[in-house]
């Protein structure tokens, strides 16, 4: 029953997380037009959409939009977008679907594909990307510059990637480098994020290309990199019923301590995925998950509710959905009784039902990029815009109509990443 329980608690391992360098700030603004570029780590972030769940429920009462241009294979030269074009195209290709984006912020991830040229591609790479940000200039957006990530050592028959690994720390300093001449923001995902695979907890499936736990993993990073505060919730109620409240709006029921109605600022991020999530993760810190304080509680034990459910309720719903396993059954309990002490000291609150609001914003913003990767990828592009338009190119005028039901998405993205009050009630266990 261990590995039940384990998604739960891994969430709330940050500390491991933690930038260990002073953070650039980025703020988004209502009405931002965030795109992202890149090769195979921007591309497949759209099927996960954990970096734009953790920037969009940053900020509920902000209308920010995303747009996910990243196409596996491809260098800052365009290599990948030429079709069946000279390089000098993919360049333009991409230039042009930036531009016609209108962005006012540019989130751009290359290098990896580049560094396979060792140091003897590095001017080239750099300036390639001068070029690329040359292109971008005249939109004035505000430029986040992403480095490769450290490759991981998974072991046979994967080959050794220490000499790779030299070749990615010197063309992410290089990107770094760049960053800071253009007064840019750097992200340093080498550094920050590592390797974990010597511990047991790689991030990736082949030690380049990030599982789903992986990308679950580096929101966090992006979010501290980024230089985001953390965003959860913390209750003190005080022996006199006084409230005091970090990150949250907090109504009691008139007469009753330990009847809370509670709205957060922010939602939280989504729960932990599953695959690729590591068979073994030993160092847990419970810094991502609400935490209530209850002073003056009786002697007893106590077993606190949420909008009628247990803790214990909310496990249970999770893993029946997740892996099919009913843990009430398996357990033989029925709730997570405490002890007062524990209240007392200060309790974190495991499952509470942000997480499911925040999945559900995460798969609104799923659904949102696979309609606009149909928009502007169409799979059969050649017949329908390429040389052999006219063939099947009137069916281009198919094309538009993705528009409104990627408008459809970013209304229902709207109304999930606002958070909703929920009733919490602390009550404590009948004797038997």
């Amino acid at each position: 029953m261990k590995s039940l329980f384990l998604p739960l608690f891994v969430c709330c391992s940050l500390g491991i997380l933690a930038p260990t360098h002073a953070a650039e700030k980025l703020e988004l603004r209502d009405g931002d037009r965030v795109v992202l570029v890149g090769s195979t780590l921007i591309e497949r972030e759209q099927r996960y959409g954990y970096w734009e769940a953790a920037l969009t429920r940053r900020y509920p009462d902000k209308s920010i939009t995303f747009r996910n241009l990243g196409w596996s294979g491809d260098t800052v030269f365009g290599d990948a977008r030429a079709g069946f074009g000279s390089q000098v195209d993919g360049l333009r290709h991409l230039k042009e679907h930036v531009l016609a984006l209108k962005p006012t912020v540019i989130i751009i991830g290359y290098g990896t594909n580049e560094s396979f040229e060792g140091p003897k591609g590095l001017p080239r790479f750099v300036k390639g990307l001068e070029t690329l940000l040359d292109a971008f200039a005249p939109m004035k957006a505000r430029i986040v510059l992403l480095s490769p990530l450290k490759q991981e050592n998974l072991g046979p028959p994967l080959p050794d990637p220490a000499e790779n690994n030299k070749n990615l720390r010197m063309y992410a300093d290089a990107i770094g480098d760049v960053a800071k001449k253009h007064g840019h923001v750097f992200v340093d995902f080498y550094e920050l994020l590592g390797t974990d695979a010597e511990k047991g907890h790689p991030l990736t499936d082949n030690g380049i290309h990030m599982t789903p736990w992986g990308y679950w993993r580096s929101a966090f990073v992006l979010e501290r990199a980024l230089g985001l505060p953390n965003a959860f919730w913390a209750l003190q109620v005080k022996s006199d019923g006084e409230i005091v409240a970090r990150g949250a709006r907090v109504e009691k029921e008139k007469g009753a301590k330990l009847h809370l109605r509670v709205t957060g600022f922010m939602l939280p991020p989504p729960p932990v995925p599953y695959e690729g999530l590591p068979d073994h993760f030993e160092k847990v810190e419970r810094h991502t998950t609400p935490f209530m304080k209850v002073e003056g509680l009786a002697q007893g034990s106590y077993t606190l509710s949420t909008d009628g459910k247990t803790d214990f309720d909310y496990l249970r719903e999770q893993t029946l959905r997740e892996s099919g396993v009913d843990i009430l059954k398996e357990n033989k309990r029925e709730n997570y009784s405490t002890p007062a002490k524990y209240w007392i000291s200060g309790m974190n609150i495991l499952c509470w039902p942000e997480w499911y609001q925040a999945e559900k914003l995460r798969q609104a913003i799923i659904a949102k990029n696979r309609l606009y990767f149909y928009r502007w990828r169409p799979e059969n592009e050649t017949y329908l815009f390429g040389f052999r338009k006219h063939e099947q190119g009137k069916n281009a005028r198919e094309i538009p109509q993705f528009d409104p039901l990627i408008a459809a998405k970013e209304k229902e993205i709207a109304k999930l990443r606002v958070p909703v009050a929920h009733t919490y009630e602390l009550k404590v266990d009948k004797k038997k």
